[in-house]
C-alpha cells in the first residue's frame, strides 16, 4: 500500500502483537512485577492472570474425530485503569493489545497504529531489559475485526470477497457460517484469514473477519529485527484487509 487508508468507524475490535521467545531459561514468577516496574506508568490497572487453552481437532482416516485439550501460554495481564490497552507476558511470550477503540475519531494521528506501533516497541524494550532473551523466533500481527451490518438479512459477497461461495441446490442465504484458511507467502510468513458470523445487536448482522499475520521461523533475531518484522507484518495485514473487503464495507467504515 503506498498510502495508509484511516476510516472514521473501523471496525477493530481487538488488535495484538505477540512476540515469542527462544526458550533460554525457567520462568522467573517475579517477572511480571519486574515488568510492572517497567510499564507501571502506562499500565495502571490492577494486573490480572490469563490461562489459554488450546483446542485441537484430531482427525484420522476411518475413526471419529476427537478434540483434544491443553493449557496454553499462561500470561500476566498489565492493563490500563479502562482496560482497553494491555500486555501479557508469560514464559518466553510477550503481546501488546489494543482494544476497541482502536482508533479515536477526534485524534486519529495520535491513535490507531501510532499509538498501537510506539506500546510495542515500549514493551519489548521493557521485556528486554528485564529478561535479556537470547533473540525472537516468532512475531504475529493480528487484527480481529467485527463488521455490523445494519440489515436483518444480508449477502454477505457484498462486504467480503472472500465470503463463501452459492452452492446450486442450496438456499441462496447463510445463516451462520465459520471457515479458516491459511495462506503461505513466498518466505517464512502466513496468513490466517478466519471468518464467520457473530454476535450483533437485534435487526443487524455481524461479520467476523479475522486476520493473523505470523512470521516464524526455527532461528532467531535481535530486538531491532524483530521490530522490522513488526512493521512488516502489519503492512501485510493491511493489504490483505483492504484486498478482502468490498466498497460497501468501506462505506460503513467512513460512516459516522
Amino acid at each position: 500500500m503506498n498510502q495508509r487508508r484511516r476510516y472514521r468507524n473501523p471496525p477493530i475490535e481487538e488488535a495484538l502483537c505477540e512476540f515469542r521467545f527462544l526458550a533460554d531459561q525457567d520462568w522467573d514468577p517475579t517477572i511480571p512485577g519486574k515488568l510492572y516496574a517497567e510499564l507501571g506508568e502506562e499500565y495502571r490497572g490492577k494486573p490480572q492472570g490469563q490461562k489459554v487453552m488450546n483446542v485441537t481437532l484430531n482427525a484420522q482416516e476411518g475413526q471419529p474425530s476427537r478434540l483434544s485439550y491443553e493449557e496454553g501460554f499462561a500470561k500476566t495481564q498489565l492493563v490500563t485503569e479502562d482496560g482497553k490497552r494491555q500486555v501479557g507476558v508469560g514464559k518466553d511470550v510477550l503481546s501488546v493489545h489494543m482494544l476497541r477503540p482502536y482508533q479515536d475519531p477526534l485524534h486519529p494521528k495520535q491513535s490507531g497504529w501510532d499509538e498501537f506501533q510506539p506500546r510495542i516497541d515500549r514493551a519489548l524494550d521493557a521485556y528486554w531489559n528485564v529478561i535479556r532473551p537470547k533473540g525472537v523466533n516468532r512475531v504475529g500481527i493480528r487484527y480481529i475485526n467485527k463488521i455490523v451490518i445494519p440489515q436483518r438479512e444480508v449477502s454477505v459477497e457484498k462486504y467480503l470477497k472472500c465470503a463463501l461461495t452459492e452452492v446450486s441446490g442450496l438456499p441462496n442465504l447463510q445463516r451462520n457460517f465459520m471457515c479458516r484458511i491459511e495462506y503461505d507467502y513466498e518466505d517464512e510468513v502466513r496468513l490466517v484469514l478466519s471468518q464467520g458470523t457473530t454476535d450483533a445487536p437485534e435487526a443487524h448482522v455481524g461479520l467476523l473477519l479475522d486476520l493473523d499475520v505470523i512470521w516464524e521461523t526455527a532461528e532467531s533475531v535481535a530486538q531491532d529485527q524483530a521490530l522490522a518484522k513488526v512493521d512488516d507484518l502489519r503492512l501485510r495485514e493491511r493489504e490483505a484487509f483492504e484486498t478482502v473487503i468490498t466498497d460497501k464495507a468501506r462505506e460503513l467504515f467512513d460512516a459516522d
